[in-house]
């Protein structure tokens, strides 16, 4: 990761084991109580962006979007082949001869997936692609909370970390890919803060000797959704995103097998594969062609009636880490293929999954460990049912989350960290909350994890507030991703002022607010608007930003200044990419005003 920052710097867990019956549950259709007023829901969607930064493994953490990270597990990025796990002798070779001849894999980078600090590529490619996919749906949500930069900056991270841990052959097939760092064994015997960490982190291969379907399908639906954030702004990267993709696909679907060595208690077992494969699938096809559906489309797999896809393996579960068969729905849904029949499956889903709390003044939580990230999947496919009832469910659902009533048995307002009055702080987090070193020592965090999506109250709407309560105190990636995929509709439709949430970083000491975020990490700005600089992976080049080139071509003249005078006068007509707009930002103050064409007009007219 590579940022630039101003000189000014301010100071999981496993689903339920009941598999829910293919009946449909009671549904009701009495009117929701409503809140006085609508909870800032831009203000939650730039926060919640900021714990995948608390939760960033690696180098180039420190002087970044967190004042309190630094650095950590930097030794990941030298691992020899002769200790990992999941590779035969002759695999280990071939991943070698991919490695440039050398025997010493790096495996650093990416995110820590809970309280914890292993790394599973399967739920970080769950939640890289709910977070992208929030982006595909409601592009203009990210503006109006101006995070778009910030949510490029986390696919960036994590689609960098999924092809670096990928090993290709000459044919562009994979040969292996790295599926899991650390063991639930070595992370857990500690409770300390990732940058004093210095066990043991086994990491765990899949490959055709140990195939592992699941996380190959995860990953391939994350880099393909990713690579249609960059299309526009780095087509290079977008392409390179997209090869990735389609290799984990075919991957998945040669070797649909599912024998990974490392997981233990934790995601084991998925309970498909199918889901995972087709997933991929379906966002490779989407990605390949612009963001549409191919003209005459078939899908990899096909609704037969309610509940039932042509491959006989579904059971209308919600969307989740361990299925995903309802976001592959809904999807399809909102692509517009088949009519409305898809979009009716995931209404379907909602109302069989959610029961009838969901469209009630209840919160639901009928999933017992960590429910409000399945209630907020919920509302993210609710979104994308067509169903103007299950929208208005979901946004209660959501107003529940952000404002609790408080009870007796429940004194909290919010289950989001840092909005509202009153949010639990004796959170399951090892980076935010490192106590004494003794996870049943129930200490108030050192750090407020701003953004964290917590587990949420048990059914009965209960909560305690203990450290090692992971089942309530407990965030993740994949809660998070469900979190985001759940507010930026209502931020695309009910809209909000991103100043609130502007002061909330500003004046949160453990949000470093003169980090700037360029076009999703990989550049370095310069004030200068004669030379730039760029840092790239090995990789790919990402774009560089040159101040006053409006339109991207990589020159200064006036037309750029007819496009900035268009901007700055928020003429909604002219195109400009989101590079485009931080190039004309000459002032660097993070929006574009008159006194930025003043700028490059001094510039033009050689004033200076």
């Amino acid at each position: 990761m590579y940022y630039s920052k101003k000189i000014k710097r301010t100071v999981a867990g496993a689903i339920s084991a009941a598999v829910l019956s293919t009946g449909a549950q009671a549904f009701s259709t009495a009117p929701l109580t409503a809140y006085a007023a609508n909870p800032d829901y831009t203000q939650a969607l730039a926060l919640s962006l900021y714990f995948f930064d608390a939760n960033a493994c690696g180098s180039g953490i420190k002087d970044g979007p967190l004042t309190w990270r630094g650095d950590c597990h930097t030794y990941d990025a030298q691992v020899d082949l002769s200790s990992v796990s999941g590779l035969s002798g002759s695999e280990k070779d071939a991943v070698k001869a991919a490695n440039n001849g050398s025997s010493v894999i790096d495996a650093s980078g990416g995110y820590h997936d809970a309280g914890d600090h292993i790394k599973f590529s399967m739920t970080m490619g769950f939640a890289c692609t709910s977070i992208a996919w929030s982006y595909f749906s409601y592009p203009d949500a990210f503006e109006k909370a101006e995070c778009t930069d910030h949510l490029k900056y986390i696919l960036r991270n994590m689609c960098d970390y999924f092809m670096k841990v990928t090993f290709l052959d000459s044919s562009g097939n994979v040969i292996a890919y790295v599926d899991q760092v650390a063991s639930e064994g070595e992370d857990h015997s500690q409770w300390s803060a990732p940058e004093t960490q210095t066990m043991t982190r086994t990491v765990f291969f899949a490959s055709p000797t140990t195939p592992i379907a699941d996380s190959a399908g995860e990953m391939s639906a994350a880099l393909a959704s990713s690579s249609l954030a960059f299309q526009k702004s780095d087509p290079s990267y977008a392409a390179e995103c997209l090869r990735y993709a389609k290799a984990l696909h075919k991957f998945g679907k040669d070797y649909k097998s599912y024998k990974a060595t490392g997981r233990g208690n934790m995601y084991e077992g998925s309970s498909s594969l199918d889901d995972d494969i087709c997933w991929g699938k379906l966002w490779c096809d989407v990605a390949e062609n612009g963001g549409k559906l191919p003209s005459g489309y078939t899908p990899p797999i096909t609704l037969t009636g309610d509940k039932s896809f042509s491959n006989g393996d579904y059971d209308g579960w919600l969307y989740c880490w361990g299925k995903v068969y309802s976001g592959y729905s809904a999807l399809l849904g909102e692509l517009g293929f088949d009519g409305d029949r898809y979009q009716k499956e995931a209404a379907l889903e909602v109302k069989s999954t959610g029961g009838d709390k969901f469209t009630s003044s209840s919160y639901a939580a009928n999933w017992g460990w960590g429910s409000a990230r399945y209630n907020c999947a919920l509302q993210g496919i609710a979104w994308r049912s067509g169903d103007s009832t299950l929208e208005e469910a979901a946004k209660h659902q959501m107003d529940c989350i952000l404002q609790w009533t408080p009870t007796n048995n429940n004194p909290f307002t919010s289950y989001f960290v840092g909005y509202g009055s009153k949010y639990p702080l004796h959170y399951h987090h090892r980076a935010a909350n490192p106590g004494t070193g003794n996870s049943k020592d129930n200490t108030e965090a050192k750090y407020i994890l701003y953004g964290a999506l917590l587990g949420g109250p048990d059914s009965n709407g209960g909560y305690e507030d203990v450290q090692d309560t992971y089942t309530c105190t407990e965030p993740a990636l994949d809660y998070n991703g469900s979190f985001v995929l759940a507010i930026a509709p209502l931020v695309s439709k009910y809209g909000g002022d991103a100043s609130a949430a502007k002061q909330t970083i500003r004046n949160a000491q453990e949000i470093n607010d003169s980090f700037v975020f360029g076009n999703g990490g990989g550049d370095v700005i310069t004030t200068e608007t004669t030379t730039t600089t760029t840092e790239s992976s090995s990789k790919v080049s990402p774009y560089v930003l040159m101040l006053g080139d409006v339109d991207c071509n990589l020159e200064v003249n006036v037309l750029d200044a007819v496009m900035l005078a268009r901007v700055a006068a928020e003429d909604t007509k002219v195109q400009v990419t989101d590079e485009g707009k931080l190039n004309a930002d000459m002032n660097q103050d993070g929006s574009v005003k008159t006194d930025d064409l003043t700028a490059l007009l001094r510039v033009l007219a050689g004033i200076k």
